[in-house]
């Protein structure tokens, strides 16, 4: 994360929040984002995907059943104390134009589209560990966290 990121709002995709717990490829990035972050956020589709993003994880066993429980307690028990984007209406029509735009599937769309409205109202930086929806955040000129990996073009 470049200084210019530190210290202001965040919003984490899925992964990004899965991966604060985990020891994965980006987990250092996301738990420096994490610790920089004055405020966090995430859109509140990122609440089911959790559930199924984990189970997945459990079922491949990549993750214990303790360890899949902490993930999800980590996020559910802080809906009160971050930023939680809605999924509505005026989201899911910028989300479906972002589909038409970038090669994107529904659900990541939805994290950009509620991004990309937030923006309008104030400022903040998106941290999405997905390659695909990474590029797009930048030619949306959606403010993102550096991912030095994905700037090299692997």
């Amino acid at each position: 994360m470049s200084k210019s990121n530190a210290g202001e709002l965040i919003i984490f995709d899925t992964g990004a929040l899965i991966q604060i717990h985990t020891q994965e490829t980006f987990s250092s990035i996301c738990v420096a984002s994490f610790n920089q972050a004055r405020q966090v956020g995430m859109c509140y589709l990122a609440v089911p995907e959790i559930a199924g993003a984990t189970g997945s994880m459990l079922r491949n066993r990549r993750i214990t059943k303790k360890q899949r429980e902490h993930i999800q307690n980590f996020v559910t028990k802080q809906l009160d104390h971050w930023l939680v984007l809605p999924v509505s209406h005026r989201v899911c029509n910028l989300a479906y134009e972002l589909c038409q735009k970038h090669p994107l599937k529904g659900g990541d769309a939805i994290h950009l589209a509620a991004v990309k409205i937030l923006l309008q109202f104030r400022p903040a930086t998106f941290l999405t560990l997905d390659k695909t929806l990474y590029e797009a955040t930048k030619k949306e000129k959606v403010p993102v966290v550096v991912i030095p990996r994905f700037e090299d073009g692997r």
